[in-house]
């Protein structure tokens, strides 16, 4: 038995608890603080949305932020343009968006925010290398 008359384990599992949460705490504030992940590494409030989507007009393209001037989508399909399909935000919110008509085929393709940042697509998992040290977002249009 502890001093106040509980079981002496009882305490040991709440300190271990308290460590366990006093860890978790720390690595996440160590994570924010060193920049974990594209969207905190750019610095520029990222946030993924769906990754992109098959209409029937073609992909759309889509990222939110409200801290970037400019979005723009350069890839295979524009033969890496930095300026050839901005993305706009029409209402002001954050919610950048272009619907391009691609070809049938395999695209690779980045972001280029502000004309300077070139980052993968947050919300596609699916990547290839770039060749350069980074990763390219990589989108199948089926016929």
């Amino acid at each position: 038995m502890g001093r106040e008359g509980k079981p002496l384990y009882r305490a040991v599992n709440m300190k271990r608890d308290l460590r366990s949460w006093i860890v978790c705490v720390v690595a996440v504030i160590l994570c924010a603080g060193a920049g974990c992940g594209v969207m905190r590494r750019s610095g520029h409030g990222l946030e993924p949305t769906t990754g992109p989507q098959s209409l029937r007009e073609g992909v759309r393209f889509s990222i939110f932020s409200t801290r970037v001037r400019s979005v723009a989508v350069a890839g295979t399909f524009n033969n890496w343009s930095m300026t050839a399909d901005m993305l706009s935000d029409r209402e002001g919110a954050g919610m950048w968006t272009i619907v391009l008509p691609l070809p049938p085929g395999r695209h690779e393709y980045k972001f280029v925010i502000n004309g300077e940042e070139w980052i993968p697509d947050p919300g596609n998992p699916n990547l290839v290398d770039d060749g350069f040290g980074g990763s390219n977002s990589v989108i199948l249009v089926e016929p």
